[in-house]
């Protein structure tokens, strides 16, 4: 009687603010009516936690939805979703694709009538197997990468390392503004994504076509509702604890934790005598610049009065530049439990930096010492080359991530291994000093910005994603936008064994 009191007085606050849906789709499964619904293929319909949903559980069966309103200027849909396997990310293998090349889209809304085909649609609501992005609303056609950034950009949300619990339901809410180019998602009423705060030129949206489309095996579908109002963050948290049937308060407050900050905690470590200094730089003298290595190709990379000061291409991102980034490598390796630490200022909103620890060859070799130096400034070297890293995306505004509030991620290299993702819930704060602090002991990894941790793991050495790292050079990386200065840089070391003798016999060649 209370829920049903409860129920009906969250209906009338969202009937008194316009917000009752223009059309809804799967409150009953009869799908009698084909001219508004229309399945193709074989399907079932199961019930989890008081919920129904429809489960399309063949690869080639589609629901189609005839009516929708994402021609309209303005409005928002949900949809109740949930997955029968956990949906996390794992790295790509081209036999994969052997039956299907869309194996790895899983399409909550698509105008094409094969929604698996990401590339193909106009208009595509769906999470994708790589951590980053691993859901995207796209108003345009073509691929993420790089299509969606051919300039002008087109209109899209992309939202980092988000991974789905098996047999959970999840409210999903896409809102749109076409006039004022405003985009959002939220996920159970918590925003987790928007669009490019930043963005010079207005984004370019393709036509969206009649109708709309679902369906993936994986994945099974509830409650649609498409509403002629834009959410407000309130409003979508209204309409989530209207709708929901079986509350998880424990899901909830993990995603409030990471894409809003909630409850975010404090970096308490202390350094005891155990630890040994193995550099300290101030950044502000000439003669600093000798401890680095500069890869790629800035505008600039210069010790100033105030600190290091790295610069690269301000320009709209778009896939021609990509070279047009910078690492600055320490010329030297650490071996063991690693604490660094330094301090960063933003002097322009778009950039992106990230920090390299643990960077060593395929064999722990040092690959700077037994190779060819590299030039380039692409991201591959982070990723998608033969170099073993933990690399922290500790200030992230670039364009195809969110960027209306500070937020941190944590992944292991080469292996694409997502590690850990966090925000808070406030925009990031430019034109003043941060301090950086990231501390490895053992498998444990922990990064802090002002104090408050963003990203931590427990790295395990026997998850197929290989060794704990404990050995390598470091590196700060800038990507496109950015402008930076850098100052007193720590590193220090913690070591179960001393090197008792080194022996320098030259290698043949």
């Amino acid at each position: 009687m209370k829920r049903l009191l409860m129920l009906a007085l969250l209906a009338n606050n969202l009937q008194a603010y316009g917000q009752l849906p223009f059309y809804s789709y799967l409150k009953s499964f009869s799908l009698k009516d084909t001219n508004s619904v229309k399945l193709t293929g074989p399907a079932r319909i199961i019930s989890v936690d008081g919920r129904k949903g429809i489960n399309l559980t063949s690869i080639h069966s589609v629901l189609e939805l005839k009516v929708h309103n994402l021609k309209q200027q303005k409005g928002t849909v949900t949809i109740w979703v949930m997955p029968l396997e956990e949906l996390s990310t794992f790295d790509n293998k081209p036999n994969f694709t052997k039956s299907n090349p869309n194996y790895n889209v899983y399409p909550f809304l698509s105008d094409c009538s094969n929604p698996l085909d990401f590339d193909k649609a106009n208009f595509k609501l769906a999470w994708i197997t790589r951590w980053h992005p691993s859901m995207i609303a796209q108003f345009g056609k073509g691929s993420f990468y790089e299509e969606a950034f051919n300039l002008p950009h087109k209109a899209l949300i992309s939202v980092s390392h988000f991974a789905f619990k098996k047999d959970k339901w999840y409210q999903l809410a896409l809102s749109w503004n076409y006039k004022t180019d405003e985009y959002a998602l939220f996920v159970n009423g918590i925003q987790v994504g928007r669009e490019d705060q930043n963005r010079v030129l207005p984004m370019l949206r393709d036509t969206i076509n009649t109708s709309l489309f679902l369906g993936n095996p994986t994945l099974c579908f509830s409650e649609i509702n498409f509403y002629n109002d834009v959410f407000s963050k309130n409003t979508a948290a209204a309409h989530y604890k209207a709708e929901v049937v079986k509350p998880d308060a424990k899901l909830d407050k993990e995603l409030a934790y990471t894409y809003a900050g909630v409850g975010r905690k404090k970096f308490n470590w202390k350094m005891d005598a155990s630890w040994q200094q193995k550099m300290a730089i101030s950044m502000t003298k000439p003669t600093d610049i000798d401890s680095f290595y500069v890869q790629g190709n800035p505008v600039k990379v210069a010790i100033t009065k105030e600190g290091l000061l790295v610069e690269t291409i301000n320009k709209e991102y778009t896939g021609r530049l990509l070279d047009s980034q910078v690492y600055v490598w320490s010329n030297r390796p650490f071996e063991g439990n690693l604490y660094v630490e330094y301090e960063f200022k933003t002097l322009r909103p778009g950039g992106l930096s990230l920090l390299m620890v643990q960077a060593s060859g395929m064999d722990r070799e040092d690959f700077m010492a037994d190779y060819p130096l590299r030039t380039g400034g692409r991201m591959t070297t982070v990723y998608g080359e033969d170099v073993r890293n933990y690399h922290w995306e500790y200030y992230r505004e670039m364009s195809d991530m969110r960027n209306d509030l500070e937020n941190s991620a944590l992944m292991k290299n080469p292996f694409l291994y997502p590690l850990s993702f966090g925000s808070l819930g406030t925009p990031v704060n430019h034109d003043v000093w941060h301090k950086l602090q990231f501390l490895q002991v053992g498998n444990k990894l922990v990064g802090a910005i002002d104090g408050t941790i963003m990203v931590e793991f427990t790295d395990d050495g026997f998850s197929n994603n290989g060794p704990v790292y404990d050995f390598g050079r470091i590196a700060i990386r800038c990507m496109l936008h950015s402008k930076l200065l850098f100052r007193n840089l720590k590193v220090y070391n913690q070591s179960k064994f001393k090197t008792e003798q080194l022996i320098n016999i030259p290698t043949q060649k």
